[in-house]
């Protein structure tokens, strides 16, 4: 009978506490982020990506040490925030890839929590550019989670595109990228 009750118990922490890969989902624009682009790009205004970094060049991150968040692709993280950034400056139409201003970032640092009535995702950024001005941006993303791994987790992974949405927004609202792409 111990036997019994302690497999049921281990079965009931599998079922909790696992679930399969979430892979996030393919960007898409945020039509507010295209509108303060075009607003910038109305002044002739245009902008070169440049090296975007991450020292840990993460693709992937641990939710609920259970089951793995990652890019579709398994691009890293930086490499999905660059195409992101990139998409949504093609159609403000403010993309020049031969731009004198270039625009860099490096990813300090990433985390997704899924902690019931806690959730986020929390990107910390710092942008650069070749005006040798830069900028750190702290931008945090909160969404709904569940007790259960599974749904936590999956509500992780879907909540990334709008996560990523309003990093970029944050960066482009900010008073200082104006002097960025000076």
């Amino acid at each position: 009978m111990k036997k019994f009750g302690i497999t049921i118990v281990g079965l009931l922490g599998v079922l909790l506490f696992s679930g399969c890969a979430n892979k996030v989902y393919d960007y898409s624009m945020s039509t507010d982020n295209i509108l303060n682009l075009k607003s910038i790009a109305k002044d002739g205004k245009t902008i070169n990506l440049g090296e975007f970094t991450d020292k840990n060049n993460e693709s992937t991150l641990m939710c609920r040490l259970s089951t793995p968040v990652g890019t579709a692709k398994g691009v890293t993280f930086i490499s999905y925030i660059k195409e992101a950034f990139k998409k949504e400056l093609v159609v403000a139409d403010i993309l020049n890839n031969n731009s004198t201003t270039v625009i860099g970032m490096r990813l300090n640092d990433i985390y997704g929590s899924t902690v019931f009535g806690n959730a986020y995702w929390e990107f910390d950024v710092t942008v650069t550019s070749s005006n040798k001005e830069e900028m750190t941006v702290k931008s945090r993303y909160d969404y709904e989670s569940s007790y259960l791994a599974s749904s936590a987790c999956s509500e992780m992974q879907r909540s990334f595109v709008p996560a990523v949405q309003k990093l970029i927004g944050d960066i482009i609202k900010n008073q200082k990228f104006k002097n960025l792409i000076q």
